[in-house]
């Protein structure tokens, strides 16, 4: 059983750096690694010229296509029996491909794990969940993003990363694993690092969003429509509209639109929980 790594990375050389050392200390030796640059407008050379590793492959993609597009090329480059992905922002902890190593060795056919947060870790997101879960799946992505997943390269090969998402691409692949009835395990131990909120991060990119623009961040969720049913669809939907809302500007212009788009109930759950959860700490 051997791995190929996908890494990909856009305007972030010395992040790399870091995610790229973390790959090749690996107590499990790596088959590969395999560098996506979307079409960054910086030079990598002063990092890439760094490594003489044979194993280490940089490509250069000639037009930008988001990371899905990226992530997709990986795959097509990759040899091994298993790919793990890594985005450039993040690092594995030593023995992370050991803990997905012994999954495989299990007969699992793609796997995903915990994590902390890099810089803070003693936070740390764990699912307790031994395998991945409609119940899980239902409240969104509880697992991890694509750092910490790895999969079986023929699944792969058979199912690409949807390039129409705006958001949610590691959701959609998850619900469409499990929707296959694979064996599809969960490592509920904290084993890399995440960078929580980038400056360019998602989250800072939606408090700037425009209200008719939200159709884009519904792509999974209308996508996954039929598998959420009309309670989780709708509070995701709100979820989605109403995420960061304190941070936004024209604030009645979102809190209209949520009742519009996923109704009263779900707009109010969506507060209700937030208040909850405000009282609890």
């Amino acid at each position: 059983m051997d791995f190929s790594v996908v890494i990909t990375t856009y305007n972030r050389p010395d992040y790399l750096k870091l995610s790229l050392d973390s790959v090749l200390n690996q107590s499990v030796a790596v088959k590969e690694v395999t560098i996506i640059d979307d079409n960054s407008s910086v030079d990598y050379s002063t990092v890439i010229d760094k490594y003489s590793d044979s194993r280490i492959r940089y490509i250069k993609q000639t037009v930008s296509g988001g990371a899905n597009v990226a992530r997709n090329l990986g795959v097509k480059e990759s040899s091994g029996d298993v790919v793990a992905f890594l985005d450039d922002d993040d690092i594995w902890l030593p023995d992370y491909l050991s803990w997905h190593l012994a999954e495989y060795e299990k007969g699992c056919e793609a796997v995903v794990s915990g994590f902390k947060h890099l810089g803070n870790e003693k936070e740390v997101r764990v699912n307790k969940d031994t395998s991945v879960t409609k119940e899980s799946l239902l409240k969104g992505n509880t697992y991890c993003g694509m750092s910490g997943f790895s999969c079986m390269k023929k699944l792969l090969d058979q199912m690409e990363f949807d390039t129409t998402l705006n958001n949610g691409q590691d959701w959609d692949m998850f619900v469409r694993l499990y929707n296959m009835n694979i064996n599809f395990s969960n490592i509920s131990h904290p084993i890399f690092l995440y960078r929580y909120q980038n400056l360019d991060g998602i989250g800072t990119k939606l408090r700037k969003m425009d209200p008719k623009d939200i159709d884009k961040r519904l792509g999974s969720a209308n996508k996954h429509r039929s598998f959420l049913g009309s309670y989780w669809y709708n509070k995701r939907v709100a979820d989605q509209i109403l995420l960061s809302l304190k941070y936004k500007s024209n604030k009645h212009k979102w809190l209209i639109l949520s009742f519009k788009k996923a109704g009263i109930i779900a707009t109010l759950n969506f507060f209700i929980l937030k208040l909850k959860t405000k009282l609890s700490k």
